[in-house]
């Protein structure tokens, strides 16, 4: 079984423009076309360590590849410049970890045993 895979976008200095209302409108169907499920998309979050001003988006993918299929995808292209006009952006995918994994795995991962 493959682990899902996670895109996290967190927009600082959010605007909220006309972009930004028609990015919001159009985005769905990307994501949809794509197999992501919205997980979060939070404001403000609430802050437990360090500094944080962004909005959060978390989006869940069956697997890397599909992530970054809709990332690079036509449809998703035709709008992201939309969100990153409305805000500073920084966006990531990582892979999940397989069932069953806890932190102590990354003792062996890291050689730290």
């Amino acid at each position: 079984m493959t682990a899902p895979a996670y895109v996290l976008v967190r927009s600082d200095d959010l605007q909220l423009t006309p972009e930004l209302g028609e990015y919001v409108r159009s985005v769905d169907a990307s994501l949809t076309a794509y197999g992501a499920e919205i997980l979060v998309q939070n404001l403000p979050a609430r802050v437990l360590e360090g500094s944080w001003g962004g909005f959060v988006t978390l989006l869940r993918f069956a697997d890397p590849a599909s992530a970054e299929r809709w990332y690079d995808s036509p449809e998703y292209r035709a709008v992201r410049h939309l969100r990153q006009q409305s805000s500073t952006p920084t966006a990531i995918i990582v892979e999940g970890v397989a069932p069953g994994h806890i932190s102590a795995d990354l003792a062996d991962i890291f050689g730290l045993r």
